[in-house]
């Protein structure tokens, strides 16, 4: 959360000025300046495949339910795969993605459906790239079609599964397995991101760059600001479909929050 310590004084003069101009506005009201800068800066530094756009949010959580909804927009299907020993968060769509039972979803279901979960390859416990690869396809022959499938998300090292770190010939195969079927492949860098992995984002280590990116945790110098990046027709998606926006929260789009980061 605090990549730059407690109270950087460069953190809190940003917060001093911010409240000196103005606490809080809707940005698809009223926008100011710090949210298109940070933006672009974010924009620019992604790995993302061609001009890529970024939304922000409040919470891990809610970066990976709209990465969910931007995927079905996009794609127009329902289903989602993604890995045992995964945490992604603890509303019901990101339980219902998270490949842990104890101890985030005990007693909290039953869970939206259309989820279906891989196994990650784990040296550690004799789990290989190919054993994951066959665990997708027993998904597509028992579960669902891949032309089904909006999108296959994971973290590039799981955080709460033990620090297991997917092995490169793995993230290959799914961006040419993704490419292959039409399937968004997402990264959710919440944990990984922002220098943490000696990389600014974990994906960066792989020759591969995801469709969508989550981000959260060390974003804002210990500010709850999150945010979603990805090819810009992927994002632009749930307009194009009608939707005013993917996710509208009164305090996703924080003034003093956006300030901390630039």
């Amino acid at each position: 959360m605090l990549n730059t310590g407690h109270r950087h004084p460069k953190v809190v003069a940003a917060v001093a000025e911010q409240l000196q101009a103005f606490t809080h506005t809707a940005y698809q009201i009223v926008p100011y300046e710090s949210y298109v800068s940070l933006a672009e800066r974010i924009n620019d530094l992604a790995p993302i495949d061609g001009p890529a756009k970024t939304a922000f949010f409040t919470t891990g959580a809610e970066a990976v339910e709209n990465a969910v909804k931007i995927a079905r927009a996009y794609t127009g299907r329902p289903g989602l795969i993604t890995f045992g020993g995964g945490f992604h968060g603890r509303t019901f769509m990101t339980m219902a993605l998270t490949g842990k039972v104890a101890p985030y979803k005990i007693g909290f279901g039953p869970f939206p459906g259309s989820v279906y979960h891989g196994v990650y390859p784990n040296a550690a416990h004799g789990v290989t790239t190919a054993d994951a690869l066959k665990s997708l396809e027993r998904i597509f022959k028992a579960d669902i079609a891949p032309d089904q499938v909006a999108a296959i998300i994971l973290e590039p090292i799981q955080g709460e599964g033990g620090f297991n770190v997917a092995p490169a010939d793995f993230m290959q195969a799914l961006r040419d397995l993704c490419d292959t079927h039409g399937i968004l492949l997402i990264a959710d860098e919440v944990q990984t991101g922002f220098a943490r992995t000696g990389k600014l984002f974990a994906m960066q280590h792989y020759e591969v760059k995801p469709d969508l990116m989550t981000m959260a945790k060390s974003l804002a110098g210990g500010f709850p600001l999150s945010g979603v990046v990805g090819r810009a027709e992927v994002m632009d998606a749930p307009a194009q479909a009608g939707w005013a926006e993917p996710m509208p929260v009164t305090r996703w789009r924080w003034p003093r929050r956006t300030r901390c980061w630039m």
